[in-house]
């Protein structure tokens, strides 16, 4: 029968049908993406213990952010102001109000002022 296809070394076309060379029947050979699935499959499950290990001694050593739910519904936590001193940029800059605002904790000793 004649060829309807143009001929590569692995694949030929015999009576309509599609028949394997001995090259392309490559049996117990994997392409390159099963075999580093293969490998990651067997490396994780030599390794699975020593991981769980790790994680559990890092979940230990550092702390979670806490985080509030959705909607307001978990606890909240307020934060520290992280700097107890205002300049003259701060007071030239801000509103009225907030301007009033430093002055009193200035005043009062509960944030300091710098030049």
């Amino acid at each position: 029968m004649a060829r309807l296809f143009r001929s590569t070394p692995t694949a030929e076309v015999t009576e309509g049908k599609f028949q394997a060379t001995p090259e392309n029947e490559k049996k117990g050979k994997l392409s390159t993406a099963e075999a580093r699935r293969e490998y990651q499959r067997r490396y994780y499950q030599m390794h699975k213990e020593k991981a769980k290990e790790y994680q559990r001694q890092y979940n230990l050593t550092h702390k979670k952010k806490l985080r509030a739910g959705r909607g307001g519904k978990g606890m909240s936590s307020g934060r520290d102001p992280v700097r107890s001193t205002f300049n003259t940029a701060d007071i030239m800059h801000s509103p009225v109000e907030k301007t009033v605002r430093i002055l009193e904790k200035i005043i009062k000793g509960e944030r300091f002022f710098t030049m």
